[in-house]
């Protein structure tokens, strides 16, 4: 397993198809949450919704096939459901004979992951290995707590008072990073014009990402005290540096404010998987929630460094950090050379 091909499965399925998945989340998830949390509770069951929704994506199924008759591979690793549940009717109607492996990209299951010929799960924690056997059926063999994997620098150890340094920033004063993207912007403009006047002694670091309308906001509000970014490609120098995180609990910058030992404070979780995350988040005592007075729990964390500490703490004790490799040692552990994709 000397080569690797990234490829986007939805893309692949057509313009039409890719577009309808993945704008119709960001519409419903912007314009109408509650909704989208209620289509989301109806489809982690057996019922009519999810029927379809495997059913659905069953039919795009060999969409797929080409591009993996191209490169030949010798074991599959899918990170969405909707692919999965491809690649799981493709192996059912004897399509494909490799093994697949489906990685769960958030904190809590979701029954659209219950599919019965995916080979291996990978999951983020020993509760979701219980919630995949208990609740959803699957054998236990098949499903492995190696975590949601991220890129190697955010595992690195680094001296934070130089990297501080070297960033800009002053070693000694409290640091919240403000990690903003597309969701939520009048949320997250409030949010820091009221924390960063009620605690001034603090620095602030902005990541808007990609989303120039929310940096030009943005630069009308910040002050000497803050740091205002667009896309960087050393978050988690940033991450390294800050004594607290506020952002959404999407999948992937929790995974890797949690590899940096970053305490999290979680604003405008959307009802659904965001929904799910903060709530494991919170159990495992390494995220408050910002609900009713954003101001004060922010406030009351500064005050009370021992209580980050702790946070941080429990960061450490959920970090999988060798996540990647055991996911590539399973994966070697598969393969099999002599498997042919049938035509």
């Amino acid at each position: 397993m000397d080569n690797v091909l990234l490829s986007d499965g939805l893309a692949l399925t057509g313009k039409l198809y890719n577009n309808l998945i993945c704008d119709g989340y960001t519409f419903l998830a912007k314009n109408a949450p509650d909704f989208y949390g209620t289509i989301y509770k109806i489809s982690d069951k057996e019922s009519p919704l999810n029927k379809l929704c495997n059913s659905t994506n069953k039919l795009k199924g060999n969409r797929l096939l080409p591009i993996i008759k191209q490169f030949k591979p010798d074991v599959i690793i899918s990170c969405h459901a909707f692919v999965t549940i491809m690649l799981d009717k493709l192996k059912e109607d004897g399509e494909l004979s490799i093994p697949v492996i489906s990685q769960i990209t958030d904190f809590s299951p979701h029954y659209t992951y219950v599919v019965n010929n995916i080979d291996h799960f990978i999951v983020s924690s020993d509760e979701m290995v219980d919630l995949m056997t208990n609740k959803y059926k699957l054998p236990k063999e098949k499903i492995h707590p190696f975590g949601i994997p991220v890129a190697e620098k955010f595992l690195e150890p680094c001296d934070r008072n130089a990297v501080a340094r070297e960033l800009g920033l002053k070693e000694s004063t409290p640091t919240i990073l403000f990690m903003a993207g597309s969701f939520g912007v009048s949320k997250i403009l409030n949010l820091y014009r009221e924390i960063s006047q009620k605690e001034p002694d603090a620095q602030y670091v902005v990541i808007t990402g990609n989303n120039k309308k929310l940096y030009h906001k943005f630069e009308s509000l910040v002050g000497d005290n803050t740091k205002l970014l667009m896309y960087v490609d050393n978050v988690n120098d940033y991450m390294h540096c800050a004594d607290l995180i506020i952002t959404k609990p999407g999948g992937l910058t929790v995974s890797e404010s949690i590899h940096c030992a970053l305490p999290m404070a979680i604003y405008n979780a959307f009802p659904g998987q965001e929904e799910e995350n903060a709530k494991f988040l919170l159990k495992s005592g390494v995220a408050v929630i910002l609900e009713d007075n954003p101001v004060e729990t922010i406030k009351f964390l500064l005050s009370k460094p021992e209580v980050l500490k702790e946070m941080s703490n429990n960061c450490k004790e959920l970090c999988r950090g060798n996540s990647c490799e055991q996911i590539v040692k399973l994966a070697h552990s598969l393969e099999n050379k002599e498997s042919e994709i049938d035509v």
